[in-house]
C-alpha cells in the first residue's frame, strides 16, 4: 500500500513470475533430456583426446540429431521446463585436456531464446566461440554451422535448448525460415529441445517429410494439470505466499474456480490474479477478494484470455471447432489419455458454468436481492479515509425585500456605533 497501483501489480506479477514449480510432467521431461545428454556424452568422449580431435579436425558430417519438440497450449509451463534445465545443467568452468594446450571452457548447457532474430546465421551465433559470436571473425553462414559443432564439441557441452521459437515466424515466408534454423541446429550434433506452441508444429507438419521426420520425431506434449492435483494444489500454495499481502481468500480453498477461469494454464493465471489485485487497488481495497477475481474474469482486459477459455470449454462439451493455435497437432495412445483427462475437467467446468447460470435464471426477485445482498454482506467495500471536506454555504436566491431589511439593519447599526 506504500506504493502506487501500478508499481504494486509489477511487484505482484515479478514475485508470481518467479514461482519455479517442478511438477511431475516436467520432472518426467527433464529426466528425459539429462539423460539424453549423458548418453551423448559417454558415446563422443570415450577417450580423453576427443576434445581435441574436435578442435582440429572438427566434427564429421551426419544425418543431424532429432530434437525433443516441447509443445503445449501457450501458457502451460513449456518455458518453465527450460528454466529448470538451466539451473540443474549450470556447469560453467575451465578444464585443462594436457600441458601443451591451454585450459578450454566445459560447459554443461546452452540456452538459446530465438526471438526475433531474422536469420539462421543470427541463431547459430548462439553456440560459436566468443570470437566468433562477437563478429570479429567473418565466416559465412555454411562454415559457421561446422564452427559451432567443432566448439560445442571441444567445450564438452551436451545439451543445448531453443525457446521462442513462435516470434520468428511472423514474416510470408515464415515457415521456410524456421525449417531452415531448426534443420541447421540439428546439424551441431548435439542433444537439444525446441519449445514450441501449437501453432509451429501445425506449420511444421505442414513441410516436406524429409524436414518433419527430422524435426518431429520426438513430440512432448505438456498438459495443464488437474485441478485436484497435487501439483496444482502446490502452485497455488506457492502463490499464496507472493499473495500474502494483496489478496483476502484462500486460492487452494477456490482451486476448481480457478482453474475453471484459467483453463488450469499457468500465465492466464498469474493475469488474473494480477488484474483482480488491479481492481482491488483501483476501488480502494486493500487486498482482493473472490468478488474481484470474479470481476477480473469478466473485465475487458481479460477478454482475449476468456475467449481462449470459453472455446477450449465450447470444444470439449459440444466438440465445436478450434484455432490452431489452440488444437494440439499430435496424436497417440498417451496424448490421448492425458488430453482425456484436460477435457473431462474442461467439461466439468461448462457443467459447472450451465448449473450457476440455471439457478440464476429460476431465481425470483427476492431470491436475487437476497443473494446480492448476501455478496455484499461478504465483500463490505473499505472504509473510506477520513477527510475534511469544507462545503460551501447555500446562498438564499436574493429578493427586494431582503435587500431592503438588511440595508436598514445596516444603517441602525451605524447610528447604534455613533450614539456609543
Amino acid at each position: 500500500m506504500s506504493v502506487g497501483v501500478e508499481e504494486a501489480c509489477q511487484k505482484v506479477e515479478c514475485g508470481l513470475k518467479e514461482v519455479l514449480l517442478v511438477t511431475v510432467q516436467l520432472e518426467k521431461a527433464i529426466r528425459a533430456e539429462i539423460e539424453r545428454a549423458l548418453s551423448h556424452s559417454r558415446v563422443v568422449y570415450k577417450s580423453p583426446g576427443a576434445a581435441l580431435a574436435a578442435a582440429y579436425s572438427g566434427v564429421a558430417p551426419s544425418d543431424g540429431t532429432p530434437p525433443s519438440f516441447i509443445t503445449g497450449l501457450a501458457g502451460v509451463g513449456k518455458t518453465r521446463l527450460r528454466l529448470a534445465i538451466q539451473r540443474i545443467l549450470d556447469g560453467n568452468r575451465k578444464i585443462s585436456l594436457d600441458a601443451a594446450h591451454p585450459p578450454v571452457p566445459l560447459i554443461d548447457y546452452v540456452d538459446c531464446v530465438v526471438g526475433q532474430k531474422g536469420s539462421v546465421s543470427a541463431v547459430l551465433r548462439t553456440f560459436a566461440s566468443p570470437g566468433t559470436a562477437a563478429g570479429k571473425v567473418k565466416i559465412g553462414q555454411e562454415e559457421l554451422g561446422w564452427e559451432c559443432a567443432r566448439w560445442m564439441r571441444v567445450s564438452g557441452v551436451c545439451l543445448f535448448g531453443g525457446d521462442e521459437t513462435q516470434f520468428m515466424t511472423q514474416s510470408a515466408a515464415a515457415s521456410t525460415l524456421i525449417t531452415r534454423t531448426l534443420l541447421a541446429l540439428a546439424q551441431l550434433q548435439v542433444p537439444w529441445f525446441v519449445i514450441a506452441n501449437y501453432s509451429l508444429g501445425w506449420k511444421l507438419r505442414s513441410r516436406p517429410p524429409e524436414s518433419t521426420q527430422r524435426l518431429l520425431s520426438r513430440p512432448v506434449v505438456l498438459l495443464p494439470d488437474p485441478p485436484a492435483s497435487e501439483d496444482w494444489v502446490a502452485l497455488l500454495s506457492a502463490y499464496q505466499v507472493v499473495l500474502d499481502e494483496a489478496v483476502s481468500f484462500s486460492l487452494v480453498d477456490h482451486r476448481v474456480e480457478l482453474w475453471n477461469l484459467c483453463a488450469g494454464l499457468k500465465r492466464l493465471l498469474v493475469n488474473l490474479l494480477v488484474l483482480s489485485y488491479w481492481m482491488a487497488r483501483s476501488a480502494g481495497s486493500p487486498k482482493a477478494s473472490w468478488a474481484h477475481v470474479r470481476q477480473a474474469f469478466n473485465s475487458v482486459r481479460y477478454a482475449t484470455a476468456r475467449d481462449d477459455v470459453n472455446l477450449l470449454i465450447a470444444h470439449a462439451g459440444q466438440k465445436t471447432s478450434l484455432r490452431k493455435n489452440l488444437l494440439c497437432p499430435f496424436d497417440g495412445p498417451e496424448v490421448q489419455a492425458e488430453a482425456e483427462v484436460f477435457e473431462d475437467q474442461l467439461r466439468a467446468a461448462r457443467q459447472a458454468t450451465v448449473a450457476l447460470r440455471t439457478v440464476q435464471a429460476s431465481m425470483n426477485r427476492q431470491e436475487r436481492a437476497a443473494i446480492a445482498y448476501i455478496n455484499k454482506t461478504a465483500n463490505p467495500k473499505p472504509e473510506p479515509i477520513a477527510q475534511v471536506i469544507k462545503l460551501q454555504k447555500t446562498r438564499k436566491p436574493r429578493t427586494l425585500n431582503g435587500m431592503l431589511d438588511a440595508a436598514a439593519g445596516f444603517m441602525e447599526s451605524l447610528d447604534d456605533g455613533s450614539k456609543k
